[in-house]
C-alpha cells in the first residue's frame, strides 16, 4: 500500500511491521517477516533516509517508528509535489508533441491522426482518464478487438457515466446481446439507431476520437479531436443522436402484468428496428418462432401492423419513449485531467 509513496515492498513491509510492534530491534523484524538479514537493513536504511524510523546506539540497536500521520503526511506532500511536477512535463511535451511536424493531414491544435497501431491503446487511455461521463456511438466494423472493453466496467464501477447509442447492424452480430447485456448491468445507458452517422467517444465533452465510416469499412483514419469549436459540435451531434434514438435495454420497458420477461426483451428489439433474422440470432430461436410471437404482440395490443404496434405499445405504457430522463448530466467542476 505504501508503494505509491515510493517505498520498495520490503519497507513498506518492515515500516508497517514497526507500526505494529513499536520500538524493536531488527533481529525480531527478521523473525517476524521471516525476510533475510540483508533485506531488512536495506530496508530500514531507506526508512531511516525518509524519515520514518529513527534508530539508536543501543546494542543491538533500536528501531523507533516515526508517527505515521506525520511522518507519512510529509511524505504525501512530496509525492504530490513530485506528480504536480510531471504533469507540467507532460503538459509541455503534449505542446510539442502537437506543434512537432508530421505527416500527418489533419493535425495541429484541434486534431490529430492517431497511428493505426496505436488505436486500440488510446481508446483505453481517454476512457480511463473519464471523470464525469464518456458517450459514445457504437458500429461496426470494429477497431478495438477486445470483446470486453474492461476499462469501461471499471470505470462505471467508479461512478463514471456511459452513454451509448448502437448502430444496428452492431447489435445483429453474434454475441453482441451478451456483450451489450453485460455493460447494461454495469451501469451503462444504451440506446439503438438503425444508423448512427459515425463512430466516436467522447470523454467529459473535454476529448473524443472519431472514426468515419461507409458500408462494411472505415474510410478515414482514427482523429483524436481536442478542445476545439469541432469538439462542441461532436458533442451537441451525439446530444441530438440521443434523442432520437430508442432505449434499449429491457428495462426501459415498462413492466405491465400483461407483458412476460421474454415478451419485454422480444419487444425491446423489435422496436430498436433489428430485423426478424437479427432478433432470431440474439434470442437463439427459429425466425418463425419471432413472427409468431410478433403475430401475438400485435393481437394484445389490437395492432394491424408492426408500426402500429409500436404506436400502441407506447399509448398502451409497455415503453418509455425517447424523452426520458436520461439526458446529458449536470455540468461540474472537474480538474485540469478530466
Amino acid at each position: 500500500m505504501l508503494e505509491t509513496l515510493g517505498l520498495s515492498t520490503n519497507e513498506s513491509q518492515v515500516y508497517e511491521m514497526l507500526v505494529r510492534t513499536g520500538r524493536t530491534d531488527a533481529d525480531r523484524i527478521r523473525d517476524l517477516l521471516r525476510l533475510g538479514a540483508g533485506h531488512v537493513e536495506d530496508a530500514v536504511d531507506g526508512l531511516v533516509d525518509r524519515g520514518l524510523v529513527t534508530t539508536t546506539d543501543d546494542q543491538p540497536a533500536q528501531l523507533i517508528p516515526s508517527p505515521p500521520d506525520i511522518a507519512g503526511e510529509v511524505l504525501l506532500l512530496a509525492r504530490m509535489t513530485e506528480l504536480t511536477k510531471a504533469r507540467g512535463a507532460l503538459d509541455r511535451l503534449a505542446g510539442e508533441y502537437r506543434s512537432a511536424p508530421r505527416p500527418d493531414v489533419f493535425s495541429g491544435d484541434m486534431a490529430a491522426i492517431v497511428p493505426d497501431e496505436e488505436v486500440a491503446l488510446r481508446y483505453q487511455q481517454i476512457q480511463a482518464r473519464a471523470r464525469r461521463e464518456v458517450v459514445r456511438f457504437d458500429a461496426p466494423p470494429y477497431l478495438v478487438s477486445e470483446s470486453v472493453n474492461e476499462v469501461e466496467i471499471e470505470q462505471l464501477a467508479a461512478g463514471v457515466r456511459f452513454r451509448t447509442v448502437y448502430d444496428r447492424l452492431g447489435l445483429e452480430a453474434d454475441g453482441s446481446r451478451e456483450e451489450v447485456l453485460q455493460y447494461a448491468e454495469a451501469g451503462e445507458h444504451g440506446r439503438v439507431l438503425n444508423h448512427v452517422p459515425v463512430k466516436m467517444v467522447i470523454v467529459d465533452g473535454s476529448t473524443a476520437l472519431l472514426a468515419m465510416r461507409s458500408g462494411e469499412s472505415c474510410t478515414q483514419p482514427v482523429v483524436h479531436i481536442h478542445p476545439s469549436p469541432l469538439l462542441d459540435a461532436l458533442v451537441t451531434l451525439f446530444e441530438l443522436v440521443w434523442e432520437s434514438a430508442l432505449p434499449l435495454h429491457p428495462m426501459a420497458v415498462q413492466p405491465r402484468s400483461e407483458l412476460m420477461d421474454d415478451d419485454i426483451e422480444l419487444l425491446t428489439l423489435l422496436l430498436s428496428g433489428l430485423t426478424d433474422v437479427g432478433i432470431a440470432r440474439q434470442l437463439r430461436m427459429g425466425r418463425r418462432t419471432v413472427q409468431r410471437r410478433v403475430r401475438d404482440l400485435m393481437d394484445r395490443a389490437a395492432a394491424t401492423s408492426r408500426i402500429q404496434l409500436g404506436w400502441q405499445a407506447a399509448r398502451l405504457g409497455w415503453i418509455v419513449g425517447p424523452g426520458d430522463p436520461m439526458g446529458p448530466p449536470r455540468k461540474t467542476s472537474v480538474g485540469a485531467d478530466a
